[in-house]
């Protein structure tokens, strides 16, 4: 039911109800004055204010005086609802009880008569009660006492539309039967075109100052964004100078290791290859005998040197690796044949244990492409250092190939390896922490070149052990599939060839400098 008095009475006898149309009824110059000066002030208050709900109050109370007691003034929200902004009666009481009413009870879009009606066909009514006993009829009680209350007997509907837009309408109710003509009729719609006016004037400024604000909002934004950008900039290009400052500085510290490397190569290894050959010259009696005493002495000068020139060669070795001057020298080989050379340098080592050295090859010659002098420097660092930490018991190193990956085993009886250690044990100049029976120290690049030997010809190297249950080093090498093998090798730039040097029987001067060109060193250790 809608919150017009009328609602629920169409059709009943006791009512008059029906559209405004034009006449040719005239009016007095007088009356013509006053319409005109009506409709001035209420343009005028339209006018002056921006909120609406406020101004259409104003403009419909300045009306009462024209077209009845009270009225009521309704608008479409955005959602297409009807909503009861202003209901204006004389008496501050009975507004304050219809405003009441009418805000717990708002008319509906699809009531059938009243002010939703007017929306929907855009023609003006007016109702008239033809007698007091037809409110009776009304089915909500409170409705009905508000209506006597406020006084309903006629009623002039008017809509409001502007600029192709129905935006609502106004309701004029008058306690006496009033009989609207056409000149109430004109006021009447003139005074709706100019409130429906004035409201959509007021909703276009509402919407603009909204896209204003959303405009000054997107602008601080990119302004923010271009300040950050900028900012961001400069940072990256402060950070590119950084970058740059630090790479010519590191390439300077790189040129100054391998300056210095080659000035140690020189300075150290030679004199250490003169003190080399003294010893032995020593120990041959050359320069006459000597005792047992001095033979001992003599042992822990060579023991020292030795342990001195291996850990030189070790930090060459690395440094050439990790230089990228390690690059893989490829020949197709036998690596049964290689691995049974390797272990007869290493048997002395492991008889003076009473260890014993086994080889699990395959029967027929394991033909495998391959860089010869970094394998064999991998089987010798494993199997050496297994000889190493194993106080009884057998090292075994077995050879086979599996779908096109080559895989060496290097295995032992000795202390094995803890969990923890496991993962440190590739890392340079690390060693496993004793806390049985000492071992003699080594340098700690042992495993760790062989692990970069390892992945330059392509693969890697991994253990598995647990503490006394002695530990199986596995090494697996892919097969190259291309020419030049170099699909398959580790990713070093290629084209600056290593230093190579042939060491001569008893030529202790000259050490390799080339990882691919060491020779075995029963001394060897991780």
């Amino acid at each position: 039911m809608t919150s017009l008095a009328l609602d629920a009475l169409v059709g009943n006898d006791p009512i008059v109800t029906g559209a405004l149309t034009m006449s040719e009824n005239g009016e007095s110059p007088q009356g013509s004055r006053t319409r005109f000066a009506f409709l001035a002030e209420t343009s005028r208050c339209l006018g002056d204010s921006l909120d609406f709900q406020s101004t259409l109050e104003t403009a419909a109370g300045l009306a009462l005086p024209h077209f009845g007691t009270w009225c009521m003034v309704d608008v479409i929200e955005p959602n297409g609802s009807v909503r009861r902004v202003a209901v204006i009666h004389p008496d501050a009481a009975k507004q304050a009880a219809a405003r009441e009413y009418y805000e717990a009870h708002p008319p509906c879009k699809e009531d059938p008569i009243g002010a939703p009606r007017v929306m929907r066909t855009l023609e003006s009514e007016f109702v008239l009660v033809a007698s007091g006993h037809t409110l009776e009829e009304l089915a909500d009680e409170a409705h009905r006492n508000l209506l006597r209350e406020l006084g309903a007997r006629s009623f002039l509907m008017v809509p409001m539309r502007a600029r192709g837009r129905t935006l609502g309408a106004i309701t004029f109710v008058s306690d006496a039967q009033r009989n609207y003509d056409d000149a109430d009729l004109l006021l009447a719609e003139d005074l709706g075109r100019r409130c429906a006016m004035a409201l959509d004037n007021a909703r276009l400024f509402r919407e603009s100052h909204e896209l204003r604000v959303s405009a000054e909002d997107a602008l601080a934004r990119a302004e923010a964004a271009r300040e950050d950008a900028a900012y961001a900039a400069q940072r990256a290009e402060a950070l590119r100078a950084a970058a740059d400052a630090a790479r010519t500085e590191a390439e300077m510290a790189n040129k100054s290791k391998e300056n210095f490397l080659a000035t140690m190569s020189h300075e150290f290894r030679t004199p250490l290859g003169i003190v080399l050959g003294y010893v032995g010259l020593l120990n041959d009696e050359v320069a006459g005998p000597i005792n047992d005493a001095q033979r001992k002495q003599l042992q822990r000068i060579s023991t020292a040197s030795t342990h001195l020139l291996r850990l030189i060669e070790e930090i060459l070795t690395i440094s050439k690796v990790n230089a990228g001057r390690g690059e893989p020298d490829l020949e197709t080989v036998d690596l049964s044949a290689l691995l049974r050379d390797a272990v007869a340098l290493l048997t002395p080592m492991a008889e003076a244990k009473r260890l014993t050295l086994a080889l699990d090859l395959p029967d027929a010659p394991l033909v495998f492409p391959t860089d010869p002098g970094k394998f064999r420097q991998i089987v010798f660092n494993l199997a050496a250092n297994a000889v190493k930490f194993t106080k009884a018991g057998e090292v075994r190193l077995s050879l086979h190939e599996d779908g096109g990956t080559l895989v060496l085993r290097v295995s032992d009886t000795g202390i094995g390896i803890s969990p923890e250690d496991a993962e440190h044990l590739f890392e340079s100049f690390w060693q496993v922490r004793q806390s049985g029976p000492r071992y003699p120290a080594g340098t700690g690049l042992g495993l760790s070149i062989t692990r970069q030997l390892a992945q330059l010809l392509g693969g890697d190297v991994s253990v598995e052990s647990c503490p006394g249950a002695g530990s199986t080093f596995i090494v697996r090498l892919p097969r190259p599939k291309v020419d030049g093998f170099g699909p398959t090798l580790g990713a070093l730039p290629a084209g600056v060839p290593g230093e190579r040097r042939t060491r001569r029987r008893g030529d202790l001067a000259k050490a390799p400098s080339d990882a691919s060109e060491t020779k075995l060193d029963p001394l060897a250790d991780g």
